[in-house]
């Protein structure tokens, strides 16, 4: 990245259920005054899920189609020297995710466009998709009418030379009426020195895009000259943070133009770090103004003695116009030296920016060092705030951790940490004094262990998880995060994308608080036939039933069943639409020429003990193991390992490399034909972080995935040691990903399913709920590990045509706490074979009772009973 200040590397990189069912997440209930009944519902949130199965995930961010619900978009940075970044999609609510069906096949790069440095997206009313790339001299820009099967780029967006850190916003439709809007940084167009920040200091600048009538041919690719924000020639842009256009038309008292208008905004910081501002500008004639842009920098904070970075300052806009500032802060000795911790700081605006209230520190129990705030605003007064938080307190003697800035210790000398992704959330957000709730752990565990980097702590901490998260509201007021979890062995350059949306709680929009949402499944989950498909060089394959991953399950059972020698393992399992082995691909060139093997892998995430102190079982905070079933020609075998990473130019993305060969009699079984399966039992000392032959009682985010490779995935031995400067294990395959099972926990200290522990239960359940498209929905199910009396599961929606009852269970979980029970195994749908699973909670607990049910035919229901109830002992 030219010039320090500058804090995002051009370097590598980047169903109805609320309370209960969110299992390791603490509730934050909070009655601010005035607000309304909705403001007790506690917060909760889902399966954080692995995005980022390929790539890696550095710097993602998050960008949701406001014409599909279901359709979730993210991407993040390869490398400038590698030419790569990446686009990920999701078509079922963020479930599952793969790359958009533009990427290269293996290597993923999603448009021709020149990139690799920071990425940055928009979709505007339409559903168009936007993408930004930095590149050593400009930004690529380019727009897919097509939600990402194929887009239109230009490689010289901007008619400026040497930008940096750039941020979008729309406004409509920007091919028919409407605009997108980009700032970025101008390097080196400030004061020559200012003081922290030193030599070659940035001008912040906003651009415009449609520049003409053409605007089916220049909308997001070919942006209007540079309309400074900040001031020439001074210190008031360090660099900025995102940009944000309001949803309402006020008159402006800004010449030249008096027409009521929406404002957009950027906020950002100065090059002393001591500072905050926030431009607003507004659109004008391009014949007034030929940027087609009128701005004026406004003040929002100053605060001597202290110092920001950590590492942008952000900001969100409520559906009534209200400004919301976030900030970290710390305070700071003569020296520049950080001496105390790392705070969240808030101030906000009704007047347009024109004010600001006095800043106020947003309290978070519990934890010392907060980084990386990025909020989302609704109605009026509703903001949520994600953010990575640690409890370990600044360590204000440190002052040499890296010579990048000097060291001045903060949150990028406190060693060991352990940083976990939380959310804040306030319902009165411009009241004298609003109220927020205690800090809600997003994430389920810990995403990375160690130092982290920030500007204010002079970059000289681990930079694993970039310089930022996001944070988006959904259509029901949910809470969508994308971050970054290094708990693998690649964790100093190849963290795991993620994403996790709020299941249940008070969500941004009142009329849909409550809000509701897939619940953490336990020990399996089920995925839909017919979505195993190749999707790239901006085709879409026909699907591959032997590839197509209708349930996966993971269980522990006793020993004595793993092996003859009586060696603890982990029993994964898969049932397959149609497996077959030869030949693998049928007729379907050119989707799979020159990739004669396939894999069906099962990946999941293990955090160490946050309490363990730096070895080689922790330094990196957890491991990231999986076993996979191999076929190559009329060869099969099962392999175990942990993730890899293999360098593309200059820049890594992540593989799946098989270490140990798993060859006990027994351990490494399939069967072929119609719902097929797989099972593979592997040694727990294998796969466990310290080698222990008990492991965890609770495994995360469970990914099962189908993918095809030119060569075994095992053939590339990766070098521990390696290469140049990664530190990591590289080496490994690339592959193209081709079918991916929504992810899942595995808790062995419930019952059930070789769960291991909890003692016996039962489960009856008998009643309605609401039909998939209207009338009412009957189910019936039993469920006995105590006295092994007949099980069923019965469902009935006439509203659909689904008839279902199921023939075969493969794992039961309880959850004691939560009072809900997972189900999953094989049945019939009107006679057809399907995979199931049923997630359903105590009437009890919520009542009536919530029922909800996903068949590999793609049917799904969930809902409140109407009548009836569910009963777990």
């Amino acid at each position: 990245m030219p010039f320090q200040l500058s804090r995002a590397s051009t370097g590598f990189v980047l169903f109805v259920l609320a309370v209960a069912v969110c299992l390791a997440v603490a509730p934050a209930v909070f009655t601010p005054t005035g607000a309304d009944e909705n403001a007790s519902a506690a917060i909760t949130f889902g399966q954080p899920t692995i995005s980022g199965i390929q790539g890696v995930g550095f710097e993602q961010d998050i960008r949701l189609d406001p014409t599909n619900a279901q359709r979730v978009y993210t991407s993040v940075p390869g490398s400038l020297s590698s030419d790569t970044s990446w686009i990920w999609h999701s078509e079922d609510g963020g479930k599952t995710f793969k790359w958009v069906t533009a990427a290269t096949a293996k290597e993923g790069k999603p448009t021709p466009c020149a990139g690799g440095g920071d990425t940055e997206l928009a979709v505007d009313s339409a559903g168009r998709l936007y993408f930004n790339d930095l590149t050593v001299a400009n930004f690529s820009v380019a727009r897919s009418d097509d939600h990402g099967v194929s887009f239109l780029c230009n490689n010289a967006g901007v008619p400026l030379a040497l930008v940096d850190r750039q941020w979008y916003t729309t406004d409509g439709d920007a091919v028919n009426g409407g605009n997108i809007y980009l700032v970025s940084d101008q390097i080196g167009g400030g004061s020559p020195n200012c003081p922290v920040s030193g030599f070659g200091n940035n001008v912040l600048v906003m651009y415009r895009s449609p520049i003409s009538t053409l605007a089916g041919t220049t909308a997001g690719l070919q942006f209007g000259p540079a309309k400074p924000v900040s001031a020439l020639l001074s210190c008031d842009e360090g660099i900025m943070g995102n940009n944000e256009i309001s949803p309402v038309a006020t008159t402006t008292d800004e010449p030249p133009n008096s027409a009521r208008v929406k404002h957009i905004y950027v906020i950002h910081d100065d090059a002393s770090f001591s500072r905050i501002l926030i431009g607003r500008c507004f659109p004008v004639l391009f014949t007034t103004d030929s940027s087609g842009l009128s701005c004026k920098d406004l003040p929002v904070a100053s605060f001597p003695g202290y110092k920001t970075g950590g590492n942008f300052p952000t900001m969100a806009i409520d559906m009534a116009g209200n400004l919301y500032a976030i900030w970290e802060q710390a305070p700071v000795n003569g020296s520049g030296q950080i001496t105390g911790d790392s705070v969240l700081k808030y101030s906000f605006s009704t007047n347009e920016g024109t004010s600001w209230s006095a800043p106020m520190t947003i309290s978070t129990p519990g934890l010392h060092n907060n980084v990386f705030a990025w909020p989302a605003a609704g109605d009026d007064g509703r903001v949520d705030i994600a953010f990575y938080g640690t409890s370990a307190t600044a360590d204000p003697g440190n002052s040499t951790c890296g010579t990048n800035g000097g060291g001045k210790g903060g949150p990028d000398a406190t060693t060991n940490g352990i940083w976990s992704l939380y959310m804040v959330q306030t319902l009165n957000g411009h009241a004298a004094s609003p109220m927020f709730t205690p800090p809600i752990l997003a994430g389920e565990h810990y995403s990375h262990k160690g130092t982290i980097q920030t500007v204010l702590g002079g970059q000289c901490g681990d930079r694993t998880l970039g310089d930022f998260l996001q944070v988006r509201a959904g259509s029901h007021g949910e809470a969508q995060i994308s971050y970054a979890d290094s708990n693998n062995v690649d964790e100093p350059f190849a963290p795991h994308g993620m994403y996790v949306k709020q299941n249940g709680g008070t969500g941004l929009f009142a009329s849909s608080s409550p809000v509701h949402g897939d619940p953490i499944l336990l020990n399996a989950a089920s995925d839909p036939a017919g979505d195993a498909k190749r999707e790239t060089n901006g085709s879409t394959s026909a699907n591959f039933p032997n590839l197509d991953v209708l349930q996966s399950s993971f269980s522990r059972p006793d020993p004595a069943k793993c092996n003859p020698s009586g060696t603890p393992c982990y029993r994964v399992n898969m049932t397959v639409n149609n497996l077959s082995l030869a030949p693998l691909f049928g007729a379907n060139p050119p989707f799979y020429a020159g990739d004669p093997v396939a894999v069906w892998l099962t990946q999941w995430l293990e955090p160490a003990d946050p309490a363990c102190a730096p070895s080689a079982s922790c330094t990196n905070g957890g491991k990231n193991p999986f076993v996979y079933f191999e076929s190559y020609g009329t060869t099969t075998s099962c392999w175990s390992g942990e993730n890899a990473a293999f360098t593309v130019g200059g820049g890594v993305a992540l593989t799946y490399p098989g270490l140990k060969p798993i060859m006990a009699p027994g351990a490494c079984k399939f069967t072929t034909g119609p719902l097929g399966t797989i099972t593979i039992d592997v040694p727990i000392t294998d796969v466990s972080v310290d080698g222990s032959s008990v492991g965890p009682n609770r495994l995360y985010s469970v990914t099962a995935s189908t993918m095809t490779l030119n060569v075994p995935a095992e053939s590339n031995s990766p070098n521990p040691g390696g290469v140049g400067i990664f530190t990591g294990p590289v080496g490994g395959v690339l592959f193209d990903l081709i079918d991916v099972v929504r992810a899942y926990d595995v808790d062995f200290s419930v019952s059930g399913g070789g769960g291991g522990g909890g003692g016996c239960h039962t489960a009856d359940g008998n009643g309605d709920e609401p039909g998939s498209n209207g009338g009412k929905a009957s189910f019936d199910f039993h469920e006995d590990d105590c006295n092994q009396q007949p099980q069923k599961e019965d469902f009935s929606d006439p509203s659909s045509g689904t008839d279902f009852h199921g023939t075969q269970v493969n794992s039961v979980a309880y959850d004691n706490v939560a009072h809900t029970v997972t189900i999953a195994g094989l049945g019939t749908n009107n006679g057809v074979p399907v995979a199931f699973t049923i997630v359903a909670v105590d009437s009890s607990l919520v009542p009536p009772g919530l029922f909800s049910i996903t068949l590999s035919d793609g049917y799904s229901n969930s809902g409140n009973l109407l009548d009836g109830s569910i009963v777990l002992h």
